[in-house]
């Protein structure tokens, strides 16, 4: 699906892949890009950093758990690709992990989503063209310990990807989820492991927009774990089982 010209909403773009997502948009040449943030302070910082870059980058205020923050933003009118991009991580042994926190994973990483999707689909069925794009992580198809539950809402929102394509593609409406291996963010500091840099994940994930390839692994590692899982899941499983706070 080409950019330039249409107008892109992204969830979660106060910092993170979700900011270099939206600037990466709106320079490849979309009409418009919505960038979605909580607070009022990433709210003003990006409406800065947009006009002294001289792009058209809106942001706006959107929690992805709030029915009236989500039925606000379809104000903004049609919209052509939604980027799926808000997400919360915890980490450690699902039996021990506070509740509270998984909870708000799950109400984040997948009833965000769904919630974002049931909103903007419908015009995107209306106009018989649009892209959803969902990230998640090459963690979704193997279970990472460290953030086993985080791993779990990430396998769900694949499984929801899917299912959204068998409801939607036949009405002119892609669906991608794309799944990168660990991101340098803040999400990811202090992990010891390889890292890709933000602006080669927004550069990947652009040419899967444009190529509306299903559901690619990005980066090498991505690569790497998704062959192997096809290869020896069980090998791969027991692998990253190892891997413990």
């Amino acid at each position: 699906m080409e950019i330039s010209g249409k107008r892109i909403l992204v969830t979660g773009a106060s910092r993170g892949l979700g900011r270099t997502l939206a600037f990466a948009l709106a320079a490849a040449g979309a009409r418009e890009v919505f960038a979605g943030a909580r607070n009022a302070d990433d709210l003003e910082l990006l409406r800065t950093e947009a006009t002294a870059a001289g792009l058209s980058i809106t942001p706006i205020k959107l929690d992805v758990t709030s029915d009236d923050d989500v039925q606000a933003a379809l104000k903004l009118g049609r919209i052509d690709i939604l980027v799926n991009n808000a997400g919360v991580a915890s980490f450690g042994n699902p039996l021990q992990t506070n509740f509270a926190d998984i909870q708000r994973e799950i109400e984040v990483n997948y009833f965000g989503v769904l919630r974002m999707v049931r909103a903007f689909a419908p015009s995107m069925i209306e106009h018989g063209d649009g892209m959803i794009v969902n990230i998640a992580t090459i963690l979704a198809k193997v279970n990472l310990p460290l953030v086993a539950t985080y791993c779990a809402t990430k396998a769900a929102l694949l499984s929801l990807g899917q299912a959204l394509r068998a409801y939607l593609s036949d009405k002119g409406v892609r669906v991608i989820t794309v799944m990168p291996s660990t991101i340098d963010t803040d999400m990811s500091r202090g992990a010891e492991v390889p890292k890709l840099t933000k602006d080669f994940v927004a550069r990947e994930i652009l040419r899967h927009i444009r190529e509306e390839t299903i559901d690619p692994p990005i980066g090498d590692e991505a690569q790497g774990i998704y062959e192997a899982l096809l290869k020896d899941p069980r090998a791969v499983e027991k692998m990253f089982a190892q891997v413990r706070p």
